[in-house]
């Protein structure tokens, strides 16, 4: 009788411990992930990792956070409201400037994405052309030191130059002749959303002449890119390894397989308009890739682009002084 209960007890508890292992096994790590703003085709990417089970197959289940304006992500990450975020490398450097303790662990986007976007009924397609003329920003301070110094050192004369803050949507201006000229055009966005309103291909590129700042005196620079805490870092490194590992496996994902990715993301959000989505996600996957990511992967940042990009705000009197030591690291992304 004694043995019966012992033999009862035992099975118990070995059943017991069964359950456990198999709910531990399926049990995932809860994570928040400030995205730019609202969902929109940039976060193909993410949308690929989440609906391929990538961020599941790290044992992470995500929850994606839509901050009010882009810099609020940063300050969600490093005070815990969000385990990762969305940055610009210029928000990264100018809220470490500040005090702000967020890492820059991947980069999205390995080229500098805004320029000069000149319509081709503009009657000039060249920068010198833009002296009498109306040229329209968007009001980001970093933008416009980067448009006034790249028409300088292309001989342009800035002071004859007009130029204006029209916001963030500057088409319609740019349509009807109020402005002759988007002097921070994104490379993925405007030019696909002028092609739209006038009625031609999103991907014509004979409609406009654009020039990169990156490819015209200013330094090369990364745009998005993922952060984090130093704290978390610190605490829980092993997550940012497999978020960063999922991460990373949706962008290649997004890349070799474009019109899915950008299904992944338009069937969720209807609203947003499609040809132009499309025509913004072969842009965006173009520049995701380099022959630096293709020697160390997707995500990999050279510190060499920080340390020009961070002595170039310096001596533009942006910020003080930058660590990059600090502001950025690899570590935490897979091994090619």
């Amino acid at each position: 009788m004694h043995d019966n209960k012992l033999q009862r007890l035992g099975a118990a508890v070995a059943c017991a411990t069964l359950v456990a292992l198999a709910s531990g096994a399926h049990a995932q790590t809860k994570v928040k992930f400030a995205i730019l703003t609202q969902p929109n085709i940039w976060d193909a990417g993410t949308y690929a990792a989440i609906d391929q089970g990538y961020f599941k197959e790290q044992g992470l289940e995500v929850e994606l956070i839509s901050p009010a304006i882009p810099p609020d992500g940063m300050k969600l990450a490093a005070s815990g409201g969000a385990d990762f975020a969305t940055a610009h490398s210029t928000d990264v450097l100018f809220a470490r400037d500040t005090g702000l303790p967020i890492v820059s662990v991947a980069t999205t986007h390995q080229y500098g994405t805004a320029g000069v976007m000149i319509p081709s009924d503009a009657g000039f397609s060249d920068l010198k052309g833009l002296e009498g003329k109306n040229v329209g920003v968007t009001g980001i301070p970093f933008n416009k030191v980067m448009l006034e110094y790249m028409l300088k050192q292309n001989g342009v004369d800035v002071s004859k130059v007009n130029i204006a803050t029209v916001g963030f949507v500057p088409i319609p201006l740019l349509l009807s002749k109020r402005i002759d000229a988007l002097g921070d055009a994104i490379t993925w966005s405007e030019p696909a959303a002028y092609n739209v309103q006038i009625g031609k291909d999103p991907t014509d590129k004979s409609t406009y002449t654009y020039y990169a700042f990156y490819q015209n005196g200013v330094p090369r620079y990364y745009t998005f890119g993922i952060v984090t805490s130093e704290s978390k870092l610190a605490s829980d490194p092993d997550t940012v390894r497999k978020f960063l590992a999922a991460w990373q496996k949706g962008l290649d994902y997004m890349v070799k397989n474009q019109a899915a990715a950008a299904d992944g993301v338009l069937n969720k959000h209807p609203e947003i308009n499609r040809p132009e989505a499309v025509a913004n996600l072969a842009e965006i996957s173009r520049i995701v890739v380099s022959p630096e990511t293709e020697a160390r992967g997707i995500g990999w940042q050279d510190p060499a682009v920080w340390e020009t990009q961070a002595k170039f705000m310096e001596e533009q009197g942006l910020i003080k002084k930058a660590d990059i030591s600090k502001a950025m690291t690899n570590d935490y992304l897979p091994k090619k």
